[in-house]
C-alpha cells in the first residue's frame, strides 16, 4: 500500500519542479528548442512595452507623450540542472543589461527544492520589487519600492521553497563594473522569507518579510582626502512616459550604513487578489570629523574648536518609510495563479481576460526634526525656527506622496495585453511649495513572446 502512495508522490514533485523551476519569464517563449533526450533546452524571447500619458499639475508641468518605455531581448539555457538566462534592454533607445545569472538545481525531493543562483539580478526584497512588470497589474511599481527596495545587483543566494515555505537569501556587491570615484564597492546582504499556511490550486495566503543591510564604501574624495560616502533615494511619479524624478529625490551624504525591513502580506483566489507591503528604512552615517575640521583652520571664518564645528555640521541618521495596498478583481479570464518558485502572483494572460485593480500607496523620503523651519528663498532648513548666520539644520525633506490607482486591463492572449489607468497624486514637498495635485491617464500597449 505505502508503495502504491509513494509512487505517484515522487512523480507529482518531479511535475512539481520541472514545471516551476526556470528563470522567470514573462511568457512561455514561441521560439524553443529541446533536444531529444531533453537534457538541453534553450529559448529565445522578448518584449516591448508602448506608454501613452497625460498630465495635469498645479505649477511644475510635466511632459505628456508616447515613449516605448521597454525593449528587450532575452536568452535562456538549461543543462541538466544548471540554467542559464540572459537579459538586455533598449528601452528609450538605451541599451541596459538587465537579468545575467546562471542557477544550480541541486537538491529536488517532496520536502522541498534548494537551489544556488549566481550573477546579476534582483535581490530578494519585496514582492512587489520581485515581480516583472510584464506580470505586475500596474504600470508602474508603486513609488516607495522605487524608492527604497533594492534593484538588480551582482551577487550570489541561495533559495530553498515548497508549498508552506519559502526561503531567499545571499550576499551582493553594490555596484557591478566597480565604477566609483574612489573607495571600494560595498555589500549587502539580502533575504525574503515567507510563511504559506494556505496554498492549493485555488487560494494562497502568505505572509512573512524581506529584509537588507548595506554598507556604502563607495564616494568621492571630500576635503583633505576624506571619503565622502553617500546614497541617493528617488522615485518617479509612478509613470514611465515622463520618469522625472525630482519631485521624489532624496541625497544622503557620508551614509554608512542602511537597514531595510519589508514585512509583505499576499491573499490570491481564483477571481481576487489583495497584497501589501510596508517599507522602513534607517540610514546611520559616519565621517572623519577631525580631520575635516583641521582641514577648515585658518580661513577667513573658520571654526576654533572640535565641538563647535560639530554643532555647526550636524550629523545624524535618517529614517524613511512608504507602502501600498494593491486589490484586484478578474471580470473575465480562467483564474489568477501563482508563482511557486518566486513566491509572487503571476500575471493576467488568459485569452480575453479582463480585470480591474486598484492602488494605494505612499512615500515619505523627509526626516524633520521638530521645530526646524525651511526658509524658501534660501533654500534651507533653521533650526527652531531661528534664521542664523550658521544654520546647523539636520532635516532632511525629498518628498511626501499619496496617491491613488485605479485601473482597467485586458489581454488578447498571453502575449497581448492593454493597461489603462488612472492616477491621483498629493505631494508635499518644501523645494515645490506650489506643487501638491497630480492627475495622470496612462496607457500601454504591450507584448512579449
Amino acid at each position: 500500500m505505502k508503495k502504491h502512495i509513494i509512487v505517484p508522490a515522487l512523480l507529482a514533485a518531479a511535475m512539481f519542479s520541472a514545471n516551476t523551476v526556470k528563470a522567470q519569464e514573462d511568457v512561455n517563449p514561441l521560439l524553443k528548442y529541446i533536444s531529444k533526450d531533453e537534457t538541453v533546452k534553450a529559448s529565445i524571447g522578448g518584449r516591448m512595452y508602448a506608454d501613452f500619458a497625460y498630465y495635469h499639475s498645479d505649477w511644475t508641468p510635466m511632459k505628456s507623450g508616447a515613449a516605448i518605455t521597454d525593449a528587450r531581448i532575452h536568452a535562456a539555457l538549461t543543462y541538466g540542472k544548471f540554467q542559464l538566462y540572459a537579459d538586455f534592454g533598449f528601452g528609450k533607445g538605451k541599451f541596459s543589461q538587465k537579468n545575467l545569472f546562471v542557477q544550480y538545481n541541486f537538491k529536488e525531493s517532496l520536502k522541498g527544492i534548494h537551489s544556488v543562483k549566481a550573477g546579476y539580478y534582483n535581490e530578494p526584497s519585496s514582492m512587489s520589487a520581485m515581480t516583472s512588470t510584464y506580470n505586475y497589474h500596474f504600470l508602474t511599481r508603486p513609488a516607495a519600492v522605487q524608492a527604497l527596495a533594492p534593484g538588480r545587483s551582482l551577487g550570489a543566494t541561495y533559495r530553498f521553497f515548497n508549498d508552506k515555505f519559502f526561503f531567499d537569501q545571499g550576499i551582493f556587491a553594490q555596484m557591478k563594473y566597480n565604477e566609483q570615484d574612489a573607495g571600494y564597492q560595498g555589500l549587502s546582504l539580502s533575504g525574503r522569507w515567507l510563511y504559506k499556511p494556505v496554498n492549493d490550486v485555488h487560494h494562497t495566503f502568505q505572509f512573512g518579510l524581506s529584509a537588507r543591510y548595506q554598507r556604502f564604501n563607495a564616494g568621492t574624495v571630500y576635503a583633505d582626502g576624506v571619503l565622502q560616502t553617500d546614497v541617493n533615494y528617488f522615485a518617479n511619479m509612478q509613470s514611465y512616459v515622463d520618469e522625472d524624478i525630482e519631485f521624489l529625490s532624496l541625497d544622503l551624504p557620508w551614509s554608512k550604513d542602511a537597514f531595510t525591513i519589508t514585512p509583505e502580506a499576499l491573499f490570491r483566489s481564483d477571481r481576487f487578489f489583495a497584497r501589501a507591503e510596508y517599507i522602513w528604512t534607517r540610514v546611520w552615517k559616519e565621517r572623519d570629523d577631525q580631520r575635516l575640521f583641521e582641514s577648515q583652520l585658518g580661513g577667513q571664518q573658520s571654526w576654533q574648536n572640535l565641538p563647535g564645528w560639530q554643532g555647526g555640521n550636524k550629523l545624524r541618521s535618517t529614517t524613511l518609510n512608504g507602502g501600498y495596498l494593491e486589490l484586484g478583481y478578474l471580470i473575465c479570464g480562467n483564474a489568477y495563479t501563482y508563482d511557486q518558485e518566486y513566491g509572487l502572483l503571476r500575471g493576467m494572460g488568459d485569452k480575453n481576460a479582463l480585470e480591474i485593480v486598484a492602488r494605494y500607496s505612499y512615500t515619505d523620503l523627509t526626516d524633520i526634526t521638530k521645530g526646524d523651519r525651511f526658509l524658501v528663498g534660501n533654500n534651507k532648513f533653521y533650526p527652531n525656527g531661528q534664521i542664523v548666520d550658521y544654520p546647523y539644520w539636520s532635516s532632511v525633506d525629498g518628498g511626501t506622496m499619496h496617491a491613488v490607482t485605479l485601473g482597467l486591463n485586458y489581454s488578447f492572449n498571453q502575449y497581448i495585453k492593454v493597461m489603462g489607468e488612472y492616477q491621483y497624486a498629493n505631494l508635499k514637498n518644501v523645494y515645490f511649495p506650489d506643487d501638491q495635485n497630480f492627475h495622470q491617464l496612462q496607457l500601454r500597449v504591450a507584448f512579449a513572446f
